[in-house]
């Protein structure tokens, strides 16, 4: 396996990882920058939750259902689906947006869940939390499950929403880059063919019935 090889499938591993825990961005004229202690707290209480997911989901169906809405409630997906399909999103109407965007938040929350829905996590550490020119705050974990201890960096942004994870970065390796790529060696070169895509890709999942009714 080349090294490239060994690159892509590590930060893929390490990507569906990011999302089931939880599970440089453009601001956004109507976002405001969030302080980092309050950045912190958000990704303490994320963790928080997982865990107790971890602890009290008794099937597979509860712990996938419940480690949807912690994604859906964390992960500002406009954002990251935005990133992933790079300079396509120009050309994107409203109505394609509107229907791509559950689609890529089911497929990632698939993945995330279909490889380590099972993941038991050892310790969830906080460390620092830097503000960022474009108002963002990256804050800074460790997390240790069966594997190497991972040093994770969490770009958190205040939305209308409330604060979201506008992407999240493994050894300087960005999750929103890393799923555009996965589009590029795909060979998808227009929204409807990325739409088409996502499609196939969650043929017969029950989570694109979530998505969609959260981003109504």
């Amino acid at each position: 396996m080349s090294s490239m090889t060994s690159s892509v499938f590590a930060l893929s591993r390490r990507a569906a990882l990011l999302g089931a825990v939880f599970l440089a961005v453009p601001a956004y004229a109507n976002a405001q920058a969030i302080a980092p202690d309050a950045a912190k707290k958000f990704i303490e209480n994320l963790g928080n939750r997982t865990v107790d997911v971890i602890k009290a989901a008794s099937t597979a169906p509860e712990r996938s259902a419940a480690f949807t809405r912690i994604m859906l409630d964390g992960l500002d997906f406009d954002t990251i689906g935005t990133m992933a399909i790079g300079k396509l999103a120009r050309a994107a109407t409203a109505e394609q947006k509107r229907e791509y965007t559950p689609l890529f938040a089911a497929y990632v929350i698939d993945v995330a869940i279909a490889r380590f829905g099972n993941l038991q996590i050892k310790s969830f550490g906080l460390g620092s939390a830097a503000s960022q020119p474009n108002g963002d705050v990256k804050v800074h974990t460790r997390i240790v499950t069966g594997e190497r201890p991972m040093e994770v960096y969490w770009r958190v942004r205040e939305t209308g929403g409330g604060p979201k994870i506008n992407d999240i970065e493994v050894e300087g390796a960005s999750l929103a880059i890393h799923y555009r790529g996965e589009f590029e060696r795909a060979g998808v070169a227009t929204v409807p063919q990325v739409i088409a895509r996502l499609k196939e890709l969650t043929k017969g999942s029950t989570t694109v019935a979530m998505t969609q009714q959260a981003m109504k």
